[in-house]
């Protein structure tokens, strides 16, 4: 199978390989960070879509599967099951930090509200969706999203559209993923945790030392301070270990890939 020539994709006997690689870019699209925003206008994204598939074309190879709709099915899914393993290599990290920084929220305090109200259809008021977006920045700074688009690039590469992937190990490699994911957004939020922890034990001991002192009044106020300045303190910190990440991205996304890709097809 020869790699297509973009006008030889629009002859009727190619569209199978269009239709599966634009399955696999918007399985991409779906979660990964930048491209899936909803502040994106649905038919934006779906122009973007249908550019990164006709750029990708010429490099794909011409798709063995019938072109009738029950052939086309299963070779469909499994496309878009791998666009969204790639696009999940740099999601994960990103929901990963949003998370442990809401729980650094709720330690000071920002997010009991939404935490002891019950109200699930309120947005969180906690500094999770000021990490999130921080996060966005520097991924995006560094060029974490073209990365991952030539990551997207290489899969046509290993996995022609519409061949067999290897789900077993695809997906131990994807939640092996995610635990270091998860270990190193731990990391990034672990300073403000410590600095809140620590303070907490001091208004312990305060509350032990002077019963008569109200420590309940001053709790919330003292907390929200020391989060802010330890927030502030550790940006630095922060930037480095999110820039490292975020710069892995493509390689990673890359050895996900290839966990997919069936043993016989494997060099």
């Amino acid at each position: 199978m020869n790699p297509l020539s973009l006008l030889e994709t629009l002859q009727p006997t190619n569209w199978p390989t269009f239709v599966l690689v634009s399955t696999r870019v918007v399985g991409l699209m779906v979660v990964a960070p930048l491209w899936s925003m909803t502040s994106i206008p649905a038919k934006l994204r779906g122009a973007m879509a249908i550019v990164v598939t006709l750029t990708l074309l010429p490099m794909s190879q011409r798709t063995g599967v019938a072109a009738d709709t029950a052939g086309m099915v299963v070779p469909m899914v499994t496309e878009f099951v791998l666009g969204i393993a790639i696009g999940l290599s740099a999601a994960m990290f990103l929901h990963g930090v949003a998370v442990a920084a809401e729980v650094v929220s709720l330690q000071m305090g920002l997010s009991l509200g939404v935490a002891l109200g019950g109200m699930a259809d309120v947005g969180s008021p906690g500094i999770g969706q000021l990490e999130g977006q921080f996060t966005l920045a520097v991924y995006v700074a560094v060029g974490g999203h073209l990365s991952l688009l030539h990551a997207l690039a290489n899969s046509l590469q290993a996995i022609p559209p519409g061949a067999p992937i290897n789900l077993a190990e695809g997906g131990r490699a994807l939640v092996a993923m995610a635990g270091s994911i998860f270990t190193i957004a731990i990391q990034v939020a672990a300073p403000m945790m410590v600095a809140l922890l620590v303070t907490n034990l001091a208004l312990a001991v305060l509350n032990r030392a002077v019963p008569q002192l109200n420590t309940m009044m001053v709790a919330v106020p003292v907390t929200v301070a020391v989060g802010f300045i330890a927030l502030g303190a550790t940006l630095p910190y922060a930037t480095s270990l999110l820039g490292g990440w975020a710069s892995s991205v493509g390689r990673n996304a890359d050895h996900l890939v290839q966990a997919f890709t069936p043993v016989l097809a494997r060099p």
